[in-house]
């Protein structure tokens, strides 16, 4: 474990000008790689998403035992979360960011060799641990690097990963899969998906050790608090490197476990797109997979604009407050599910609109929800430790999602395509439980949210907050 420890500390020796010119530099190479790093995260998570179909008409899986690997999975990760957002409070983040990506390459790539579904649960499980290490890496070098004034811009920033990662999963790995289907046929379709995917991962695992930093301290430069201003005397100095203090502030915040319950709702219609949104167009619109991977793509380019100017815009125009936005996103996030789940005939411009309004909600969301207003909440060693809070109710929703969506799709007996569990009325019309449940989570998302309304952090000292 000696080899996750921190980053020594060295003694400062620039001047107040060098010291200002190398933090400008290094948290511009900081943000750049944490911003491509994390996405390519996502490209090795997002393989299963592109491929499901393929592999569930060849029969390689069933719809069930996709849904439960996805599980599998998001639990992992809602443990992972938890467990690493506690321990990148004290490790060596260059180091273990680079582990993570690394193993989860690995566990992608062995995917494309066609396990049997029980150890394919365990290797998407390994992978889903492997994945939690990601946001915690990345969150406290955001803590680490700057100061608070400028936190939520910088978290917005490097937000749009997620966004571009799944961008970067849908249009590759649909690409490779349609050139490959050409020449050697479906089956080989599907592996070369996660072949593909893995390929991404490992240069992101390159690139991370040579550029990422750990601290300002291991560059010889004094820790951000310090710079900034934000410790005035000795108690402040000494909360701000009390990490015990911090995490059990964190622990016992009511307010960072309401945040992780909306959270978690959110994710439950977040991961239903992201899983089973090119899916759900193919099924029940009749899209080809370029066309539906399209749509849904859109969602995360218009995405990743949204969490970039997210953070920016609290930080400047609600001094700092995440609630307004919070609530406007919500709502929008119900209308552009609605409009794409509760439309029965195909109409592109119509589920492109949805998929615009989604996008836009989920940038934000998955800014606030998925850590940020967590992060207010606490002072800055504990920045992991609130992040592992949130993400694991996050992702505890998403997993559960994943196992519920799965047993809601069926597969025709005669034709053997796949079809959606549903209800038909009277009038024709058939209202499938998929729409049902997806959109009826991201309501209670709405509902959870709004309790943490007037919530403040009050015992955070040591990171200039009141």
């Amino acid at each position: 474990m000696s080899f996750f420890s921190p980053a020594p500390a060295r003694p400062v020796s620039f001047s107040p000008e060098e010291i200002g010119r190398r933090f400008r530099f290094i948290r511009i190479r900081q943000v750049s790689i944490m911003l491509l790093g994390y996405a390519l995260f996502y490209v090795c998570r997002l393989a299963f998403s592109a491929t499901k179909k393929t592999m569930i008409e060849q029969g390689a899986y069933t719809s069930r035992e996709i849904g439960y690997v996805g599980s599998a999975m998001l639990i992992a990760y809602a443990i992972g979360k938890f467990t690493c957002g506690f321990l990148a409070d004290r490790a060596n983040i260059r180091r273990m960011f680079a582990f993570g990506l690394f193993i989860s390459s690995l566990a992608t790539m062995s995917v494309g060799f066609h396990v049997p579904a029980a150890m394919l649960m365990v290797i998407w499980f390994v992978n889903g641990f492997a994945q939690a290490s990601g946001s915690p890496c990345c969150v406290v070098s955001l803590a680490r690097w700057w100061p608070n004034r400028s936190r939520g811009t910088f978290y917005g920033i490097w937000s749009c990963s997620n966004n571009l990662g799944e961008a970067i999963a849908y249009i590759v790995t649909s690409v490779i899969m349609v050139k490959v289907a050409s020449l050697w046929g479906a089956d080989m379709a599907w592996r070369s998906g996660f072949w593909g995917a893995a390929t991404f991962g490992f240069i992101g695992v390159v690139l991370i050790s040579l550029f990422m930093r750990d601290s300002p301290q291991s560059e010889g430069l004094p820790s951000v608090a310090e710079w900034e201003g934000e410790i005035k005397d000795e108690v402040d100095k000494k909360n701000a490197s009390d990490v015990r203090r911090g995490q059990k502030i964190a622990l016992t915040n009511w307010a960072v476990w309401m945040v992780a319950l909306s959270g978690g709702f959110f994710c439950m219609s977040r991961y239903a797109i992201i899983d089973w949104g090119i899916f759900f167009l193919e099924v029940k619109k009749g899209y080809a997979t370029e066309t539906a991977a399209g749509i849904i793509t859109l969602n995360s380019i218009v995405g990743a604009v949204s969490s970039a100017l997210s953070g920016i815009i609290s930080d400047q125009v609600f001094k700092g407050s995440r609630n307004e936005l919070a609530l406007i996103a919500g709502i929008l996030n119900v209308i552009g599910l609605s409009l794409m789940m509760l439309v029965p005939f195909p109409c592109i411009w119509i589920d492109a609109l949805a998929m615009v309004c989604f996008g836009l909600a989920v940038g934000i969301l998955l800014t606030f929800l998925g850590g940020l207003m967590a992060v207010d909440l606490v002072p800055r060693v504990a920045a992991g430790a609130a992040l592992g809070i949130a993400g694991m109710g996050n992702y505890f929703g998403a997993g559960v999602q994943s196992a519920v969506s799965g047993y809601l799709v069926g597969r025709d007996a005669v034709t053997g395509k796949a079809t959606l569990l549903g209800h038909t009325f009277s009038n024709g019309y058939t209202l499938d439980y998929l729409s049902v449940f997806w959109i009826g989570m991201a309501v209670l998302s709405v509902l959870c949210a709004l309790t943490v309304w007037n919530a403040r952090n009050p015992n955070a000292q040591g990171d200039g907050r009141q």
